[in-house]
């Protein structure tokens, strides 16, 4: 694959690609400026941490990606 070809952004490249998940839908933590959760799960992104299993095992967002 050329360079031009190659994926702009780095999470869209090999191993980014497949070891980060942070597409899920995202809210504000309430009285927080910069803090967001899942907003299926309601856990925090720090706590996720870009990986799919971070989110409960109940989440509506999981269990989405796993089939």
């Amino acid at each position: 694959m050329s360079t031009a070809q190659q994926p702009q952004r780095f999470t869209e490249r090999a191993p980014y690609r497949d070891a980060f998940d942070i597409d899920y839908p995202q809210e504000n933590l309430e009285g927080q400026l910069h803090a967001y959760r899942c907003k299926a799960c309601k856990l925090a992104t720090t706590t996720i941490n870009g990986r799919l299993e971070n989110h409960k095992p109940d989440c509506a967002y999981r269990l989405s990606k796993a089939r």
